[in-house]
């Protein structure tokens, strides 16, 4: 997802107008639930795996008392089951009790173990689920909007802040045919930024495979016909300072 898809055309002889763009990501949850706290505000740099916000989710929280309880449980019968396991086996060994007796109490441990692992199990799998409501950053970036505020209810999917790469910035052109020719993959273009007063190699990374813009008719009694444009697109081999989406930026023909 990208920010400002931007339609620039050739709007002078021999000039392109195009626009910065960056990688856009919503931030979303696994799980419905209420917004508790977010930590961040918009146009804030944030880091990888930095919480961002808090979601609060009953049932995860019921489902975890639960599921501690019942390991917790779990423990205290296996413990009894060892005990008796331990005692049976040594009254065995004396012949005191039958192979029998001593087998039922075995089966009673080992099925104590398995209810253990499988508690354990259930724990570990709601622990990682609570882990979920922390709402963590997937990329280092900015802070371009929050969608969703405290108090408010958000599904799986539904984004809850959108971050932007800035360090995944690319300009965007829509180059015409006859100047398309020029352009190839790989390619190094002057790029000028007005807003920063500058020009900045970039390289030709992307060149539509599909035209758009044309009608592929006639005209005039010439014979000419309309021109396809491609869009195209050039990224800088290092992050621009100060470069930001929705800048404009200018190419000439007469470099291609």
């Amino acid at each position: 997802v990208c920010l400002s898809l931007f339609a620039c055309q050739k709007k002078a002889a021999g000039t392109y107008f195009g626009e910065v763009e960056a990688t856009q990501i919503d931030v979303g949850v696994k799980f419905p639930g209420r917004i508790n706290k977010l930590m961040v505000s918009e146009g804030q740099d944030v880091t990888k795996e930095m919480i961002i916000g808090i979601l609060g989710s009953r049932e995860i929280s019921a489902k975890l008392q639960s599921a501690k309880a019942g390991s917790k449980d779990a423990e205290q019968q296996l413990r009894l089951a060892t005990n008796t396991f331990d005692r049976m086996k040594k009254l065995f060994e004396s012949e005191a009790i039958t192979k029998q007796q001593f087998e039922e109490a075995q089966y009673r441990y080992q099925a104590a173990l398995q209810k253990l692992n499988a508690t354990e199990g259930v724990v570990d799998e709601v622990d990682a689920a609570f882990d979920e409501t922390q709402i963590k950053a997937p990329i280092d970036g900015e802070v371009v909007s929050i969608v969703s505020h405290p108090g408010e209810l958000v599904s799986p999917g539904y984004p809850v802040i959108t971050l932007v790469d800035l360090k995944d910035q690319w300009v965007t052109f829509n180059v015409r045919e006859d100047d398309l020719k020029r352009v190839t993959k790989g390619r190094e273009l002057a790029v000028r930024i007005p807003a920063l007063d500058k020009k900045v190699t970039m390289k030709v990374t992307y060149i539509s495979s599909l035209g758009a813009f044309a009608k592929w008719k006639s005209t005039g009694e010439s014979g000419r016909f309309d021109l396809r444009t491609f869009e195209v697109r050039v990224r800088p081999d290092t992050p621009v300072a100060d470069l930001r989406p929705g800048m404009s930026a200018i190419i000439f023909a007469d470099v291609l």
